[in-house]
């Protein structure tokens, strides 16, 4: 590994101790110990990124004030306090960065300074975060909870941006306080650390968020059936402030139209938002998506709590680096995960710190890839396009056009000297696959680049200057220079300009 590492560590949720938050110190510390005293003496990590929900101010019970960020350093001296282990991490690397993510996402400026008097040097930085590796390729690091319909902060919120998310973390909390038994935390309990307390995939299966007019009431109504929360019980927010959940009702109603409005009025990507906060697979296409906006090589997300190792059919590289708090009925399979990545090659693996005879131990994770992130049974006909300009000049877009499918990312309109971008056409739900083209002006000259991946019998095409581009469908070798594979899907395509500079 180059000395171009970069560390990510996501899903914490380390809190102040009370029984209902996953991370319970006399579980996870060891865990958490042993990563960051590995991490320190690794010696060749650039950074260390800290991807969302380091902290928890959810899982609490409604009548309980979410802690601040000094109750929490106050509460793990081992790991937050000055000369703990994360202390010591940060001060063995060049750089350490942090992200919010849901459950600590109204972090304010206070808090954070409270936590880099503890530990040091920690910046915060932007919820999309870039990094380029000294070969021009790009990594994309965010939590992932901004493509989730639940748990993506909520500008319409009068609570500082919490989520409907929360709501339904505090009524889990609520059960947790009301049937665990003496001495117990959900740590002692199977199935802990689902995202939104508990798994959200009965209640997604039992509806078709395309068709339901208010989502949210549906959800809430469920939630509090399920926990056995009145619906008018006083929550105490982070902030202090109280509301309950027929408040949420109100302000939540119109969230599912407000998604497909987002989302250019599709209402099947507002759906894959819904989906996401149950089945994390469905995070992928969003996490493909915000890669191929940035051209970039890879994308690395938490949120889900499952870790994924790839993405077998893509033109980019998708790890969900999982999380820190699984209870312990429920390890092994599941596990503390984090990843490493080369920035210089865009390439990360997933490890993971496990209990042995002889301590805790760090091992490659078996975490598994995704065929694709179009989930089954749909099937991707997706045209990938990558338009690279070798010349000094700037390439114009003077026309875009689609005979099939819909652009999820629309080639930009310039392409400066030196530059690549790539674009992304989809096929719609039906049988025809998808095609399209566009075309730049280069001073008086125009460059038409075409493509097309459509299903049954007919073949893939693909053209642009000079039959400069190589193409591959699938997950099949790249052709020679100008071939078009005549089957298979979806099509990647990589086009290059150059020597055009007259």
């Amino acid at each position: 590994m180059s000395t171009t590492s970069v560390v990510v560590l996501s899903d914490v949720h380390i809190g102040n101790g009370a029984r209902t938050t996953w991370y319970q110190q006399s579980v996870h510390e060891p865990y958490l110990i042993a990563a960051l005293e590995a991490i320190a003496k690794r010696g060749d990590v650039q950074e260390l990124i800290f991807l969302g929900d380091l902290f928890d101010l959810w899982t609490y019970p409604p009548s309980v004030r979410p802690p601040s960020v000094a109750d929490i350093v106050a509460a793990n001296p081992n790991t937050l306090g000055p000369g703990g282990a994360l202390a010591r991490a940060i001060a063995a690397v060049p750089r350490a960065s942090l992200l919010l993510g849901n459950h600590d996402g109204t972090l304010t400026q206070e808090d954070i300074a409270t936590l880099q008097a503890a530990v040091g040097p920690i910046a915060l930085v932007e919820s999309v975060y870039v990094r380029t590796g000294s070969t021009g390729a790009k990594t994309v690091f965010s939590h992932g909870h901004l493509w989730t319909m639940f748990n993506a902060p909520d500008e319409t919120s009068p609570w500082n941006t919490l989520p409907v998310g929360h709501f339904v973390t505090r009524a889990f909390a609520y059960e947790m306080a009301n049937t665990l038994s003496a001495g117990q935390t959900v740590a002692d309990l199977r199935n802990m650390g689902a995202p939104n307390g508990f798994s959200l995939l009965p209640f997604l299966e039992s509806i078709d968020p395309t068709r339901e007019p208010d989502i949210v009431e549906l959800l809430l109504n469920d939630v509090c059936k399920v926990t056995l929360m009145p619906e008018s019980l006083p929550i105490v927010l982070p902030d202090g402030s109280t509301t309950t959940v027929a408040d949420a009702k109100r302000i939540y109603a119109d969230l599912f139209t407000r998604w497909v409005a987002r989302e250019g009025g599709s209402v099947l990507n507002a759906g894959r938002a819904a989906l996401a906060d149950g089945y994390g697979e469905y995070l992928a296409w969003f996490a493909q998506r915000l890669a191929i906006q940035h051209s970039a090589d890879l994308v690395v997300m938490g949120h889900t709590h499952t870790p994924i190792g790839g993405v077998s059919i893509s033109p980019i590289n998708y790890f969900n680096s999982g999380f820190e708090c699984a209870s312990i009925p429920d390890t092994p399979p599941k596990e503390f995960t984090f990843t490493v990545v080369d920035l210089d090659t865009a390439a990360a693996e997933i490890f993971q710190v496990t209990k042995g005879a002889s301590g805790y131990e760090i091992t490659e994770s078996p975490a598994r890839p995704l065929d694709s992130v179009v989930q089954w049974p749909a099937l991707d006909y997706s045209c990938y396009i990558r338009i690279e300009n070798q010349t000094s000049q700037p390439l114009t877009s003077s026309a875009l056009h689609v005979d099939e499918g819909a652009w999820v990312v629309p080639p930009p309109t310039t392409i400066a000297p030196g530059e690549r971008v790539d674009a992304w056409l989809q096929d719609r739900v039906g049988p025809y696959g998808s095609g399209g083209g566009v075309t730049y002006a280069q001073g008086a000259q125009s460059l038409a680049f075409r493509f097309s991946c459509p299903t049954g019998l007919s073949a893939n095409t693909a053209s642009g200057p000079g039959d400069d581009f190589v193409a591959r469908s699938g997950s099949g070798a790249w052709q020679s220079r100008g071939q078009v594979p005549h089957w298979g899907h979806p099509l990647q395509v990589r086009f290059t300009v150059e020597g055009r500079d007259a």
